[in-house]
């Protein structure tokens, strides 16, 4: 389904507004639904854009919320494999941070029903580890977003422990240590002494601190609408004091 003149205007406009998202604009794109999908989710996966000068820095981030609010399965996969972005100097790092940061929350916000296709790009030997590790993070995000979903969650990921991806695997293990799933500690770190889970990407003290925790409070971002999502991290974060 491809945008109307009308809903393509609204969305070339998130390369002009700078940081902040007028709502009416966000209702309008909200509003179109699948029709808008394309258009942002070329916007979103932009990346180079970040690096880019103001306000056309902001797009991607504005097309990567919006896109956690229409919620279609079919953003997935250009997300999971979306390029890693460039960060040249501090202010595109903070910027590519918040991307980075957020993709795997706008792929757990589709909800359950993209469970099968997540496990898929998980299993798929051509998803890039990036990406494996966006799909695995989306997963632990989405068992907070989604309650009654949490435990066939675990059992993907646990599963998935001990590929012959020592890398992949670390990026479950990470997965199940924020979820705080204490049941899985045991095989978390029995994984880890084998030499299944890569010891450059994480360490078993981080590991067995989160796992332990019994708590996913962390992952709680997933669940800000949107107004609050531009609150509590907005795009422009005032500047450190002096000697900060």
């Amino acid at each position: 389904m491809n945008a109307s003149v009308e809903v393509r205007e609204y969305i070339r406009q998130l390369r002009t507004i700078g940081a902040e998202l007028p709502i009416p604009l966000a209702q309008r794109i909200i509003a179109a639904g699948e029709s808008a999908l394309g258009d942002l989710v070329a916007m979103a996966i932009d990346t180079t854009a970040l690096s880019g000068p103001t306000p056309l820095c902001y797009a991607p981030l504005h097309a990567l919320r919006l896109l956690g609010e229409i919620g279609s399965i079919d953003m997935i996969a250009p997300l999971s494999h979306a390029p890693i972005p460039a960060t040249p100097d501090r202010i595109s790092e903070q910027r590519a941070a918040i991307w980075d940061g957020e993709v795997p929350q706008m792929i757990a916000k589709v909800g359950p029903s993209a469970h099968e296709t997540l496990v898929a790009l998980l299993d798929d030997e051509h998803t890039s580890n990036i990406g494996h590790h966006r799909v695995a993070i989306a997963l632990a995000y989405m068992s907070l977003a989604f309650p009654d979903a949490r435990e066939a969650i675990i059992a993907t990921l646990d599963a998935r422990l001990t590929t012959p991806d020592s890398d992949r695997n670390a990026s479950v293990a990470l997965a199940l240590a924020n979820m705080g799933v204490e049941a899985s500690y045991a095989r978390v770190m029995a994984a880890y002494k084998d030499g299944h889970i890569a010891k450059d990407a994480v360490q078993p003290s981080q590991l067995r601190q989160l796992l332990l925790s019994r708590s996913s409070a962390r992952l709680g971002c997933v669940t800000h609408p949107l107004g609050e999502r531009y609150a509590h991290h907005p795009l422009n974060p005032p500047a450190a004091p002096a000697g900060a």
